[in-house]
């Protein structure tokens, strides 16, 4: 994981593009580099998890292509031998240029991982950008007024030399003379889901497993120790769960956990670390801390979306506590409320048409969110991020299932509907989570390290005789981001629902971003899981 920045065109200043790459230095404090290219210059600020030598070092070079690559490619073992490669390290990306040479433009395709990669050919100085298939790594891309093309991890880092800054989408790619120039698609959700059949379920629970099992596996290789992140919630749970059960009872692993005092995601998350024998780590922090840092996370995460920085700051902090332990990469849930159905809304969708298309768009849009949200806010301090919900098999094994076997309808526990049911009832297996977790209600982290999180922030606005909204753009305007870079529906939202969910919701439901807005689902367990907590 890393930071890439780039200038390509005539008369690019190496001072300047060292001075703006070093404005996200927190992406890679191990290392920096800039490297003239053909037609400008490429740096890299280096975050060592995957080959912590100088041989991991990037830009890479072979023959006329020099490439750049954020993120982590899971297959490269696999395309190096098929495709011939050698090389001299160990590292994820070091095939890129060489693979680029041989497959083109097909390269994204052919990927398994997370990446925003740049590749410039040095003979003709045409550029290849590319995104990965869901948006998990960040990228932005600009010109200035004498229309010299600039890429950059962040946004923070193109506002100063660009008038012209766009976010470069995932699913996409770019490859041509050095501008803003015309996209091609290389990935498309065109999932076909298999129509309902009750006979399926056995089949369809082991393939579940077994994808989720596959996901999680192929993300633990690592030059650092082996870290999780844990809310105690259902989505983190398995994958340290899984990890485990993959590594071995011998196997070191660390959880990490963030909290107001009493936060109901304590007793959960201890209770998972107990039963999977990982070292367990908390966080206490207050709402005025959280408050207090708020100015600093807009600055990092580069949005005002008010769902995100609730999230987005508990877990800044907690972060920051993991970078002081050691550690330099954690897994974590993202993706799974996506795909499986997760959200308290999505109780009242009305079919499964409906609740498919809301699916799809909640994980085309993820790269606003919750992608956004985890990959800064960790790496704010120096910690990747792997997300296996989001694997490209996991997501076809769970989008091409039956839509049905996911509304929260579908299966019940304890006599209610239970979001994710189908997951939950596919890992309840081999004794790999305690069943108060695996069969756990959905709460979204910006509720469960503390109510009293939103509560108290709401709190603050008032006092200063605004709305949390109006004070997140007001931050994010004084750091100039651009705002075309937020989308314009955000704020019509119930429980982080889009505004087609927002339509399935009783009248009078309450539109916030908490899901202690879906009160006639919610209010019930929380009652109950009080009890229990006390």
């Amino acid at each position: 994981m890393c930071g890439i920045f780039g200038c390509l065109g005539k008369n690019c200043s190496r001072v300047l593009c060292v001075e703006s790459s070093h404005k996200q230095i927190h992406r890679g404090p191990d290392d920096f580099c800039c490297r003239a290219v053909n037609g400008g210059f490429f740096c890299f600020t280096r975050l060592n998890v995957m080959d912590r030598t100088v041989r991991g070092r990037q830009p890479f070079q072979h023959q006329r292509f020099i490439a750049m690559t954020n993120g982590e490619v899971y297959n490269h073992l696999q395309l190096e031998k098929e495709y011939d490669i050698t090389v001299k390290g160990h590292s994820d990306c070091e095939l890129i240029p060489e693979l680029y040479s041989k497959v083109g433009t097909e390269l994204p395709k052919i990927l398994d991982g997370m990446f925003a990669t740049v590749i410039v050919d040095e003979d003709s100085g045409d550029v290849f950008i590319a995104r990965d298939h869901i948006g998990i790594i960040p990228l932005y891309w600009g010109t200035d007024d004498e229309e010299r093309l600039y890429f950059s991890s962040e946004m923070k880092c193109l506002v100063d030399v660009c008038t012209r800054i766009e976010i470069f989408p995932p699913r996409k790619y770019y490859h041509g003379p050095p501008k803003m120039g015309p996209l091609k698609t290389w990935y498309h959700m065109d999932w076909s889901p298999a129509p309902y059949e009750p006979s399926m379920e056995p089949l369809i629970l082991d393939t579940i497993y077994e994808a989720m099992k596959a996901a999680v596996a192929k993300m633990i290789p690592c030059d650092s120790p082996n870290g999780f992140l844990l809310s105690g919630g259902l989505d983190s749970s398995l994958v340290a769960g899984l990890a485990r059960k993959i590594l071995g009872p011998n196997h070191e692993i660390h959880t990490f956990t963030i909290g107001l005092e009493n936060a109901p995601d304590f007793a959960y998350a201890r209770e998972v670390a107990e039963h999977i024998g990982s070292h367990h780590h908390e966080f206490t922090y207050s709402v005025q801390d959280g408050i207090d840092v708020i100015p600093e996370v807009i600055r990092k995460v580069e949005t005002y979306n008010v769902t995100t920085i609730r999230a987005s700051t508990p877990q800044y902090l907690l972060a920051k506590m993991i970078n002081s332990w050691g550690f330099k990469m954690v897994m974590s849930g993202e993706g799974a409320d996506e795909s499986w159905g997760g959200y308290l809304y999505f109780h009242y969708a009305p079919n499964d048409e409906e609740l498919n298309l809301e699916m799809i768009e909640k994980l085309s849009d993820l790269h606003y969110y919750d992608c956004l949200r985890t990959n800064k806010s960790m790496l704010s301090s120096g910690i990747e991020t792997r997300v296996p919900f989001l694997d490209p098999n996991l997501l076809n094994v769970c989008m091409s299932m039956p839509i049905r076997m996911k509304h929260p309808k579908y299966i019940t526990h304890n006599g209610r509907p239970i979001e994710k049911g189908i997951l939950r009832k596919a890992c309840d297996r081999e004794d790999l989570l305690p069943k108060s977790v695996l069969w756990r209600q959905k709460e979204q982290f910006s509720d469960s390290v503390g109510f009293n999180w939103i509560d108290g922030i709401k709190a603050h606005c008032a006092k200063m005789n605004t709305t949390e909204l109006d004070w997140y753009r007001s931050v994010f305007d004084k750091n100039r981001y651009d705002p075309t870079t937020v989308p314009e529906n955000h704020t019509k939202t119930v429980a982080c629902s889009t505004p087609r969910g927002v339509s399935w919701m009783p009248e009078g439901t309450t539109q916030d971003a908490s899901a202690r807005t879906v009160t006639e689902v919610h209010e019930p367990t929380c009652r109950k899981e009080a009890k229990v907590l006390h």
